[in-house]
């Protein structure tokens, strides 16, 4: 009888400390991101994961009035995107400033020179500075 109650402690502790865990690995800490550092030239380096060999390169160019230049790395003719940041480390890019609905990019590392952002389909985008 008591190697049982014994062996159900320890069956509880261990549950007890796996749930633990688990949930203290899923918790985001917010870190404050400078938002002055996404101002200038960007291009991406990696997509992860990658879902097409021939994914063409992007250039961003960001501005400080909420514009953003997108071009492709093989043409010359550069799209005009909106950006606007939302809540603390978030972008929401838009073909237009007055639409409604765009692209939410979480970014998870903003530095002087690298940016990482999440999309919805949990993909992580790399982009390099340019100088």
């Amino acid at each position: 009888m008591n190697k049982l109650i014994i062996g159900l402690l320890i069956i509880a502790a261990g549950a007890g400390a796996y749930f633990l865990l688990k949930n203290k690995k899923n918790t985001t800490e917010t870190v404050s991101i400078n938002k002055e550092f996404i101002i200038g030239k960007w291009k991406t380096a990696s997509i992860e994961p990658l879902k097409d060999s021939a994914q063409p390169k992007f250039y961003y160019e960001f501005q400080k009035d909420g514009i953003a230049y997108r071009t492709i790395s093989d043409t010359t003719k550069a799209d005009t995107v909106s950006y606007a940041w939302k809540e603390s480390s978030g972008i929401i890019l838009k073909d237009k400033a007055a639409d409604t609905t765009g692209i939410l990019l979480a970014v998870v590392t903003l530095t002087a020179d690298s940016m990482k952002v999440k999309t919805s389909d949990n993909s992580e985008i790399l982009f390099i500075k340019l100088k």
